[in-house]
């Protein structure tokens, strides 16, 4: 690795990801469990644990309080006889994308999240186990301003204990060469900050403001059993706002808490976070993609390069910023507070074009663009959902926008509403056990 020049570090990186097309992923796969848990998959069962109580803690580290996430009373008397989990809930069973080939010491790229296209079949109750399913499944390069980026997409399908197919996701993961790396992920500490992707300082806010973004957060309105139907939805409609404030460290650790403590049989953040521990898994893993502090020289994880302003320069940012895998579970509530408790959240997708900063107010938005039929058709197949129906469906176009009036995360989303004329939403949505694999280039703009 010592005489490869950086250009051919890069080309290594690209060949061996791609090497990995078609390829089970071996990320994000859930640690060696006891019996009866079953890791020779795939499918491989993750340990997550979707009880009341770990319901209502991860609504409320993404900011959801819809009552039917975080109520088991109110979930009770309604259709669905139960609380329900936020459907985003999914991408801490796996995590919905790949970072392409690793190596002892890395390779010089930046990995950023770019976004998530998910398909829901049908809503996630309370007490639900899954498997899943990861492959890496193109890898293509695109020119920008700092040189070519690569694009990793995959494919994750996510399946009940039943193995009935309950979502599917498209995961978009982009690797920036960073020739400040040299061969290595390891960034000499002169090289720390010389060049960032975006100059930015943390934002500050008159008391007007933090007032205005308060009365925004209270009052956020959830329809809940007040019935939409697709008649009285029209072309033009908006959706929200709902704001999220100032975001803080605190905010991503309590996420994160979250996400290790729903899986009680993972052990991983503890180990990535305390004190020696992650050097000890370094050692054991040389292989595992661990970080080394360009400072202290000691091994820090990929939260971290969120987290600590030093390791932010990794990415070439100039300060801590959101998780984007975090962005993508967010906004869902936007759709499922305006559809209320007889909607369906049918598709979503979310790019991250820029990060969100500690400090950043971010407000998301939607318009209806779209009033259409659909009729989904499905198999009985093992995974399938047998039946063909006729869905009222709706198209929303979605923007997250900052406090400086950037757009950092467009969106779509199609929601299926009862009708007056063709009734009830009927779950679960009629599917063939292996649906087709959606490309980059079909849900990237517009996927209604």
């Amino acid at each position: 690795m010592a005489t490869q020049t950086f250009e051919e570090a890069v080309a290594e990186y690209l060949e061996r990801s791609k090497a990995l097309i078609e390829e089970e992923a071996e990320e994000g796969l859930p640690p060696d469990l006891p019996s009866p848990f079953d890791q020779s998959g795939p499918p491989y069962v993750a340990a997550i644990s979707l009880d009341s109580n770990n319901i209502r803690k991860y609504a409320l580290s993404i900011m959801d309080d819809n009552p039917l996430f975080i109520d088991p009373s109110y979930g009770k008397y309604t259709k669905y006889g139960s609380q329900l989990a936020p459907p985003p809930i999914l991408a801490l069973v796996r995590y919905p994308s790949v970072h392409g080939a690793i190596r002892a010491g890395g390779y010089p790229v930046a990995n950023f999240f770019s976004g998530a296209a998910w398909e829901y079949f049908d809503v996630i109750r309370m007490g639900s186990r899954f498997n899943s399913s990861k492959v890496t499944k193109d890898i293509f390069e695109k020119p920008g301003s700092r040189g070519n980026l690569i694009f990793l997409i995959s494919d994750v399908c996510y399946w009940d204990f039943h193995g009935d197919l309950i979502a599917k996701s498209y995961g978009t993961q982009i690797s920036l060469p960073v020739p400040e790396m040299g061969t290595s992920r390891v960034m000499n500490v002169e090289s720390l900050g010389q060049k960032m992707l975006y100059e930015r300082k943390q934002a500050s806010y008159t008391q007007e403001q933090i007032e205005e973004a308060v009365v925004s957060i209270e009052s956020r309105k959830h329809r809940g059993s007040e019935v939409l139907y697709w008649e009285d939805v029209e072309v033009g409609d908006k959706l929200g706002p709902v704001v999220l404030p100032p975001f803080t460290l605190q905010d991503q650790l309590s996420v994160h808490s979250v996400r290790f403590g729903l899986n009680p049989g993972d052990d991983y953040g503890v180990d990535q976070h305390a004190f020696e521990n992650l050097f000890k898994r370094m050692r054991n893993d040389p292989e595992g993609g661990t970080r080394t502090n360009p400072i202290t020289r000691w091994p820090w994880c990929g939260e971290t390069e969120h987290e600590d302003a030093i390791m932010a320069a990794y990415r070439q940012q100039p300060g801590p910023f959101d998780a984007g895998v975090l962005r993508v579970q967010m906004p869902h509530q936007l759709m499922t507070n305006w559809m209320g408790d007889d909607g369906f959240l049918r598709r979503f997708y979310m790019a991250i074009r820029k990060p969100v900063y500690y400090s950043d107010i971010t407000s998301y938005t939607g318009e209806v663009v779209k009033k259409f039929k659909e009729v989904q058709e499905g198999d009985d197949k093992p995974g399938g959902a047998p039946g063909k129906n006729q869905y009222y469906a709706v198209g929303i176009r979605i923007a997250g926008t900052n406090q400086a009036g950037e757009i950092q995360s467009p969106g779509t989303a199609t929601v299926y509403l009862p009708s007056r004329e063709g009734g009830p939403v009927q779950l679960p949505i009629p599917h063939p056990a292996s649906p087709p694999f959606i490309p980059y280039q079909t849900y990237y703009k517009e996927w209604y």
